[in-house]
């Protein structure tokens, strides 16, 4: 029996419900709008309001927005997503104009059936505009693209799995603004270069190898410096086209080795002849 009582206890204490304040609104134009506000204060507060779209004439859309504002300037804004995609807006961001601060949504399409939430566990929740959305402005404290989940320009996770950290707008499944520390990185490649020492690659001749470099100033084969610093370089294709020269200077140095053991060979018979005539004139 007391055991019983225990549990129901326990169960009554972790019944918390978090309410939320609903609504529904229009956003008029594509652009950046107002979904909600926090008046007065400076706009200080925090909390989530989440923005949405419940099917009918638009696809089920959901966007979660965790936002922060203090009694100054300083803001967070964090999102994230169980939808596949979006269509209909494409960054959130936090403004203010020194009294009030808003919570704004970028419409990349117009939405005349805009439902929104606001939770209100937070402090000092924002109220949610109805009717038409109000157009956005105002100092920009915090702003984030919409994805599966993003924190400003610190992390993002995109519809389409590219993950950015330190930025907002990765082109490749991981994209890094910033320096990276590792104790090691195994990168996955192909066609490594053993084809060098193959009989039948063409090597270059040291005298065409000049030339180019003395026309072009870099090595063939190997982006220049402007083509590095505007599209970066992939360090498994770097790997591999700097194994090959290793490989070619390599075959070029024991050509050269070959040719100063010919003509050490041919400096040694002559010698050998003119010492010979200086034997024999003596």
């Amino acid at each position: 029996m007391r055991q019983f009582l225990v549990l129901i206890t326990l169960c009554s204490m972790a019944n918390v419900t978090i309410s939320q304040t609903s609504g529904t609104a229009d956003s008029g134009t594509m652009g950046w709008k107002r979904i909600a506000h926090v008046s007065g204060s400076g706009g200080r507060g925090f909390g989530r309001v989440t923005i949405y779209t419940q099917g009918g004439s638009y696809l089920p859309i959901t966007t979660t927005i965790d936002w922060f504002h203090d009694w100054s300037s300083g803001a967070g804004i964090r999102v994230n997503s169980d939808s596949p995609t979006t269509q209909y807006w494409t960054a959130v961001r936090i403004t203010d104009d020194g009294s009030n601060s808003y919570i704004e949504v970028n419409f990349a399409a117009a939405v005349n059936d805009v439902r929104l939430l606001s939770d209100n566990y937070g402090w000092r929740v924002a109220t949610l505009y109805t009717g038409t959305l109000p157009s956005g402005g105002g100092n920009v404290r915090a702003v984030t693209n919409v994805g599966r989940f993003g924190i400003e320009d610190k992390f993002m996770i995109q519809y389409n799995g590219n993950v950015g950290i330190g930025t907002a707008t990765p082109q490749e499944k991981l994209s890094v603004n910033g320096n990276i520390r590792a104790r090691e990185v195994k990168v996955e490649t192909a066609n490594w270069p053993d084809y060098v020492f193959k009989e039948d690659y063409d090597l270059m001749p040291l005298s065409e190898l000049e030339s180019h470099i003395n026309t072009y100033g870099y090595l063939p084969g190997i982006p220049s410096a402007k083509e590095a610093e505007a599209n970066g370089i992939g360090l498994a294709e770097m790997n591999r086209k700097l194994l090959e020269k290793v490989e070619e200077l390599t075959l070029h140095l024991i050509d050269i080795k070959k040719e100063n053991a010919e003509q050490e060979s041919k400096i040694k018979h002559l010698l050998q002849k003119v010492n010979k005539i200086n034997t024999n004139e003596r």
